[in-house]
């Protein structure tokens, strides 16, 4: 049941949160793929600010909402609001999106913990026996690098064209 809805709410373009198990909050957007392994999801400010592109494993998910007033007032917000840019991903599994997002943007948000409490911005370096080599990009506050490994059975969600990340990047790049 819960994927035929999900078609149909991306169909129509419908504005919706969802409640997933491994994250403290909901996420609201509109679901740009989705299938028995993974959905893409554009995600929203409650502002109607665009806020990235996110992939994770439709497993994690355990209650879908749409259809309030909230919902059609940030929608209406994201109408009369700025573009987003281009969702440069065409793969349908979490490991292929992975590595496709590695290959096609400069970083990404990478969470990973089992509540999902933690993330870095980072650039991919290798992926590798289950494993994933990163370069961070530190917080605005001290703009510093930090190479990690981390366990790709450990990756619970990706988003990539997030302003915040973005802006982080540019810093980086701005070498202050």
């Amino acid at each position: 049941m819960l994927i035929q809805e999900i078609k149909k709410l991306q169909l129509q373009r419908e504005l919706v949160s969802i409640r997933r198990s491994c994250a403290d909050e909901d996420q609201t957007g509109v679901f740009e793929f989705a299938n028995d392994e993974v959905g893409i999801f554009s995600l929203y400010s409650d502002e109607g600010a665009f806020e990235g592109y996110t992939f994770f494993h439709i497993e994690q998910i355990y209650e879908l909402m749409w259809g309030n007033r909230e919902h059609k007032s940030i929608a209406s917000l994201i109408e009369s609001g700025s573009d987003k840019p281009k969702l440069l991903l065409e793969s349908e599994n979490f490991e292929d999106l992975f590595k496709e997002a590695a290959a096609k943007y400069n970083s990404l948000c990478i969470y990973h913990s089992d509540e999902e409490d933690s993330f870095d911005i980072a650039k991919v370096e290798g992926i590798s026996d289950g494993w994933i080599k990163i370069l961070t990009y530190g917080p605005k506050k001290t703009l510093s690098r930090l190479n990690k490994l981390i366990e790709a059975e450990n990756i619970m969600r990706i988003t990539v064209d997030s302003p915040y990340q973005n802006n982080i990047v540019n810093l980086h790049n701005a070498q202050l």
